[in-house]
């Protein structure tokens, strides 16, 4: 295949430099992503892309499109921040910046640039061969734990896609090829009588005791769970500071995990009866808030071996001098680093020959639910770099992580231009997508649920 319509992420380099930067120096929160949003949307449409907002009832969402028709693929944009992770950039020591509270210690500003750039060159492929189809760049809020591409898969927009593709940064360069587990968060609310402690006990009704026996119960049902499930709590009010007082209101938040949603449903189920089993021991009352859901991941055998002959038809960027300086002083700050690994990810790691599972979460799963999806893992920080750290912050504004961004968006590009190339492509992986899913998506975001700003 000619691969010159690849050259148009050359040519719009410093650009879409310039866009990746802005997201960063922005640094926006789940569903408050106005400014980086607003950035995106206004540089898709100064290349002619046609923008529709407000997906899913959340503000900052949006889908922009080019083209018409069949074959439909998107390329999806992840840009909020992680809260409370300020820091200044280029440096190998944490630092918070006094311009920023949050900062994108996930990398998202570069896997939303990488996408537009994608986007960009499927464009310039689509207007040099003439073919008929549509490329579009899914602009999703709200990832980090807030999933909020769960509240866009409830409208349907992803179902019309053919194929969707994503490039996440990180410390490896492969093709994400495991299913993750679907997850729910819930908030438990109890309620008791307050009364005095020492004084007159028997009148009060503890409803901080029932956060604990709700605790205790699940800590027992944990025997009794498919080994792939995963319960974690946390107490997030325990009603009060004084030990004098019968608490009389307590909460603790729930996550669960489990293989599927149906799995989540049934498990969900459960830890709800250890909920209700504590306050009727107890003799309070209590309510529960859904707060979040997303899917597990369909994993599409076909996509990502296309993806991996484009990411290996690719050379990948080389660190320069001043990248290696910073990289072998930030690699000090790293706690347990190998430091017989590579400084920086150097080769295009195979696709395993046996696919584990491994037991986070993404909503990514919601989009894979509606359309055969892939996503990449983008080589941006030196191994060994761990997630939602100070040091992804410091990384994420240098020369290598640039360029790894330009080169996820050309690998993704190039995938994406194979499937219009060879339509037994896409054929096959819709095949398999419904195959495992039977064409079917209930989501495990009730209807009625909306985002917890």
């Amino acid at each position: 295949m000619d691969m010159d319509f690849l050259s148009v992420v050359d040519a719009k380099k410093e650009e879409i430099i310039q866009l990746a930067d802005t997201v960063w120096d922005n640094a926006e929160t789940a569903f408050k992503e106005y400014r980086s949003s607003a950035a995106l949307i206004a540089y898709l449409k100064k290349n002619d892309f046609e923008i529709e907002k407000n997906i899913g009832g959340l503000p900052t969402a949006f889908i922009a499109t080019w083209g018409t028709g069949h074959p439909e693929i998107g390329f999806i944009a992840e840009y909020d921040a992680i809260s409370d992770l300020s820091q200044i950039e280029g440096i190998a020591e944490q630092k918070k910046d006094p311009a920023r509270v949050h900062g994108h210690a996930c990398g998202h500003h570069l896997y939303c640039a990488g996408a537009v750039a994608a986007a960009l060159a499927v464009q310039a492929y689509l207007k040099k061969s003439g073919k008929k189809g549509s490329v579009k760049v899914l602009g999703c809020p709200g990832e980090e734990g807030s999933f909020g591409k769960a509240y866009m898969a409830r409208t349907g927009i992803f179902r019309s896609l053919d194929a969707a593709m994503g490039g996440h940064p990180g410390c490896m360069w492969a093709v994400r090829t495991r299913p993750s587990l679907a997850c729910c968060s819930i908030l438990y609310k109890f309620d008791g009588r307050a009364s005095h402690a020492g004084a007159t006990p028997h009148l009060g009704r503890s409803a901080l005791d029932a956060v604990e026996l709700m605790n205790v119960a699940v800590n027992f049902l944990r025997e009794h769970i498919p080994y792939d499930n995963r319960v974690h709590y946390a107490i997030t009010d325990a009603g009060g500071n004084a030990p004098n007082v019968v608490q009389p209101h307590a909460e603790v938040m729930y996550m669960m995990r489990a293989n599927d949603n149906a799995a989540l449903n049934s498990l969900c189920k459960r830890v709800h009866k250890c909920a209700e089993g504590a306050a009727h021991a107890t003799e309070t009352t209590f309510s529960s808030d859904f707060h979040s859901a997303c899917s597990n991941i369909i994993t599409i055998p076909t996509l990502q071996k296309n993806l991996y002959k484009a990411m290996a038809s690719l050379p990948l960027p080389v660190p320069d001098e001043e990248d290696v300086a910073f990289g072998k002083e930030l690699a000090k700050t790293i706690v347990d680093r190998d430091d017989k690994e590579p400084l920086y990810p150097g080769e295009l790691l195979p696709l395993p020959d046996v696919i584990t599972p491994h037991f986070g979460s993404t909503d990514t799963g919601d989009v894979s639910w509606n359309c055969p999806t892939v996503q990449m893992h983008v080589g941006s920080w030196i191994t060994g770099t761990p997630g939602h750290s100070w040091q992804t912050v410091a990384q994420g504004k240098t020369n290598y992580a640039h360029n790894a961004m330009l080169y996820a968006g050309k690998a993704l590009a190039l995938a994406a231009a194979q499937l219009f190339e060879d339509p037994q492509l896409l054929a096959q992986a819709k095949k398999e997508h419904f195959e495992k899913t039977g064409g079917i998506y209930e989501p495990a975001m009730p209807p009625d649920v909306m985002p917890h700003l």
